[in-house]
């Protein structure tokens, strides 16, 4: 006979459970759990999982902070006995917000939200390619089809298609994780838990509201089922949608010895649960300090074949994420211990100009025939932070005037600290391998975060004051020396030839410096 003994609080109500005092007594536990740590070196941060034959494929996306822009890079690592095994870049085009990632029929697929491209992974050749056709599949039997969208704000359906008769039945439900035990049908969402014993006492659907019409019209809002056909079975009442303060939630539900078990959360802890009488009830504590998330959108690999869906976390270390395995009454914790420098470290004022004068005396000693292999290993010697967008970026005819080609750009960034960093900008020409101009620029450090959060000007009067004493000490007076109500100007020419260009732009927080051969 096992001994149960749970505290009170976790029987009153689902309210209840949100202090870190949580606690579960459970002397013979009813799943083994394993943890591991993948030691990965990969400059992003986690995204996307699914685990298909023994395998687990995990995307991952680039941090911009780049002052350009540019959309975020992204790859897939495929991941075997904890090591990465091989890097396949995502295709052109999909570093967009909404996107699933799952398997289906034994292939492995990407879909942006709501758009009729799909790409398939060839998994001999490591290669994506396009295909024209998917659809919103997210269960299935030997009865029922079940499909499900999300409207936005107008909220979300979920259709029952019986197999025999091809007649659709609907309920309002958005995109949930469907599982079925004996006959009766299961739809998880984070704060509900409705069962359907029969999906023909839904909503039966006219021709108009069949999810093959909406997906043709895209009228998602001008029809809404009545509440029949279900039951509900847990719900959470303090459940806000327009609340973006964190509460304790449902993180999934799978199916083992012929019940419903929940992954729960708190703020502290991760719990195996049951639901019973409205309320949650905490079986056994897997983990502390886990925060569970899911991409937007992202919906069909979650129990798709039959099997619980591979779990993305993420912890208060912004280098250590992870995934939860769960297999059966196994669960395997997979933490992902990052090497790499996934945003960029704050260097503090004295460090980072201290770094700028290196960078000037660097770029002064000979621009004329500096290498950019030379660039790319000095700024690594700088622990400088690479943010080059994948798209190109040129100069003027002004900071070219010997009509250079210019066909490679690299950008690296100082931060100083949260309220400035600067990026330093290479120009040059591939065939030769020469840096032909370099740009510095000065901006706020939530600008390049687009975080738009707007800093005084007195840091940036500070810096604008110490880089012209810095270049007057290297190229003597000005030869052009202007300063108005709009902007700060000056231009130095060097014995050897270069050009330098001094801009502050006072209505903003942003100085410019540009080196180039005149």
């Amino acid at each position: 006979m096992r001994l149960l003994i749970i505290p009170f609080l976790f029987l009153a109500c689902t309210s209840a459970i949100t202090k870190s005092n949580v606690n579960v007594i459970h002397p013979v536990d009813e799943f083994s759990v394993k943890q591991d740590t993948f030691n990965i070196d990969i400059k992003g941060k986690m995204t996307h999982a699914i685990k298909y034959r023994k395998k687990y494929y995990v995307l991952f996306k680039e941090i911009v902070v780049n002052y350009y822009g540019g959309n975020d890079k992204r790859w897939l690592c495929i991941f075997s006995k904890g090591e990465v095994e091989k890097k396949v870049d995502l295709p052109k085009g999909l570093e967009v917000t909404y996107l699933d990632f799952f398997v289906s029929n034994d292939s492995i697929f990407l879909k942006p939200y709501m758009n009729d491209s799909i790409y398939y992974l060839d998994t001999q050749n490591y290669t994506w390619k396009k295909i024209n056709k998917a659809d919103d599949l997210i269960f299935e039997d030997k009865k029922y089809w079940v499909y499900s969208l999300n409207f936005g704000e107008w909220g979300g359906k979920t259709w029952f298609k019986d197999k025999v008769t091809g007649l659709e039945y609907e309920l309002e439900s958005t995109t949930p994780l469907v599982n079925k035990v004996d006959t009766n049908y299961y739809l998880t969402n984070t704060f509900r838990i409705l069962k359907i014993e029969n999906p023909l006492l839904l909503n039966k659907c006219d021709d108009e509201v069949t999810y093959e019409n909406i997906v043709a019209s895209k009228k998602y809002y001008e029809w809404y089922g009545n509440p029949v056909g279900y039951q509900i079975v847990y719900r959470d009442i303090t459940f806000n949608s327009y609340d973006s303060s964190y509460k304790p939630s449902i993180v999934s539900s799978f199916v083992l010895w012929k019940e419903l078990w929940h992954l729960y959360e708190t703020d502290t802890a991760t719990f195996i649960a049951k639901i019973e009488n409205n309320s949650v009830k905490p079986i056994q504590k897997i983990a502390k300090n886990l925060r569970f998330f899911n991409w937007s959108d992202s919906y069909r690999c979650r129990n798709l074949n039959g099997n619980n869906e591979l779990l993305k976390f993420e912890t208060k270390d912004e280098k250590s994420t992870g995934i939860v395995d769960i297999v059966d009454d196994r669960i395997l914790i997979h933490y992902f211990a990052n090497r790499a420098e996934i945003y960029p470290k704050s260097f503090g004022n004295s460090k980072a100009n201290n770094i700028f004068v290196q960078h000037l005396n660097f770029i002064l000693s000979g621009l004329q025939t500096l290498q950019l292999n030379k660039v790319e290993q000095e700024e690594k010697k700088r622990e400088s932070y690479e943010n080059t967008p994948d798209h190109f970026v040129g100069i003027g005819d002004s900071w070219n005037p010997k009509k250079y080609t210019i066909d490679v750009y690299k950008s690296f960034l100082i931060q100083e600290d949260s309220l400035i960093s600067y990026t330093t900008e290479y120009f040059a020409t591939k065939e030769y391998n020469l840096v032909r101009a370099v740009i510095f620029e000065w901006n706020e450090t939530s600008r390049l975060k687009s975080q738009f959060k707007v800093t005084g000007k007195e840091t940036f009067t500070k810096k604008l004051s110490f880089l012209e004493d810095c270049i007057t000490q290297k190229a003597g007076k000005p030869i052009k020396d202007k300063k108005d109500k709009i902007d700060t100007e000056k231009i130095w020419k060097t014995s050897d030839g270069l050009m330098i260009e001094l801009k502050n732009m006072n209505s903003f927080n942003n100085i410019r410096l540009v080196i180039f051969q005149k």
